[in-house]
């Protein structure tokens, strides 16, 4: 559910910045409708962790639901540009709850290699789904740009399968007697966050730089932008659907390294041939390594959990790879600006080869 985020609305915002076009600095509030969400994702993380662990996790994820539900569609019933903007608050509120609360509920369920699949096969209905929203929410934009917000009503219908399927795991008593077990602490998983942290900050080159690339550099239509992207989720998807049979024989060094070379290569792909069909090919390649990253951080971070603080843990995760989206653009376009679009991509995809060789040349060191 939690994979038709914000990117969802993105072709409705054109025209609801021509709707609004008398309200003063349209042109960056209309952004923000975009944006909002993910400033609340990144300060309400964290707590939602600290609540799923500290209270029953289905009384919280429900009604969680159902207001990512109503204050999704809300965009589509108001006409008032600032209500919006409320509405798309309340939604990154509910939304760092949902996506907390369903992993942690993951690892609750399953255990060891049962895990993993459980974690890959999230990651991949999250590539699958963002991939269909891509084009269902791009058709209904060319109808009214209201129309894409109903995407969120799909809510209502996971609420009603949720009541039916999830359950309430048990409570293990003897780790909550256990201070060692149920305290917090947050520099043990510090570098799984710094990890994720730097690469969505790679990531995010795509969908924030590569759009420019092709309009600007290479001429081409903003259609085209549209299928570039959906390629990354479905190789995102791929990535998902082989990860276990990947992860067999390889140590969790082996997948960063994997991850990062995958789209370092990507990003060097795009400054060294400049084509469309190129593009293609690198952003598969970086779609590849982005599931590969995901699914992996999730697997160091449960392995290093328990029952009573695991949502916690994974709330500062989520918050990471927020302020990893916001952090993304400020340094690219620093580096922009210095040295060009197309230098950029070069720039930053050494240094994700950079850091694939580190975690390569750790898993040497450990064998």
């Amino acid at each position: 559910m939690t994979a038709i985020g914000s990117s969802a609305i993105a072709p409705s915002i054109p025209d609801l910045e021509k709707h609004f076009k008398d309200v003063a600095n349209i042109q960056y509030i209309s952004k923000l409708v975009l944006t909002i969400p993910a400033i609340f994702v990144v300060f309400f993380s964290p707590l939602s962790g600290y609540l799923f662990d500290k209270y029953k996790r289905l009384k919280i994820l429900y009604p969680s639901v159902i207001i990512w539900g109503i204050s999704g569609i809300g965009g589509f019933f108001l006409d008032n540009v600032y209500h919006i903007l409320i509405s798309r608050a309340i939604f990154g509120i509910s939304n760092a709850f949902v996506m907390t609360g369903a992993s942690a509920l993951i690892a609750d369920y399953y255990t060891g290699a049962k895990r993993d699949r459980a974690l890959a096969a999230k990651s991949f209905f999250y590539a699958f789904i963002s991939a269909i929203c891509v084009f269902i929410t791009g058709f209904l934009a060319n109808i009214s740009w209201r129309y894409p917000f109903l995407i969120y009503s799909i809510a209502f219908v996971v609420f009603i399968f949720a009541i039916f399927l999830l359950f309430e795991p048990q409570k293990n008593h003897t780790l909550h007697q256990n201070n060692n077990d149920t305290n917090f602490n947050f520099f043990i998983f510090l570098p799984i966050y710094t990890i994720s942290f730097l690469g969505i900050i790679l990531f995010y080159i795509v969908p924030t730089q590569v759009p420019f690339v092709i309009t600007n550099t290479l001429q081409k239509s903003r259609d085209f932008i549209g299928y570039a992207l959906a390629l990354v989720f479905v190789c995102d998807a791929i990535a998902s659907i082989f990860y276990t049979k990947i992860r067999q024989n390889l140590s969790l060094h082996y997948m960063y390294s994997l991850c990062f070379g995958a789209i370092g290569i990507g990003l060097c792909i795009i400054k060294i041939f400049q084509s469309y069909a190129m593009i293609l090919v690198a952003l598969g390649a970086i779609g590849f390594g982005l599931g590969i990253l995901l699914i992996t951080n999730s697997i160091w971070l449960f392995s290093l959990t328990n029952q009573n603080n695991r949502a916690k843990a994974y709330g500062f995760l989520v918050s990471s790879v927020f302020i990893a989206q916001f952090s993304s653009p400020l340094f690219t376009q620093f580096i922009v600006h210095r040295f060009g679009l197309l230098d950029m991509f070069l720039i930053f995809g050494l240094i994700s080869l950079f850091v694939a060789n580190l975690f390569l040349t750790k898993s040497f060191i450990k064998k």
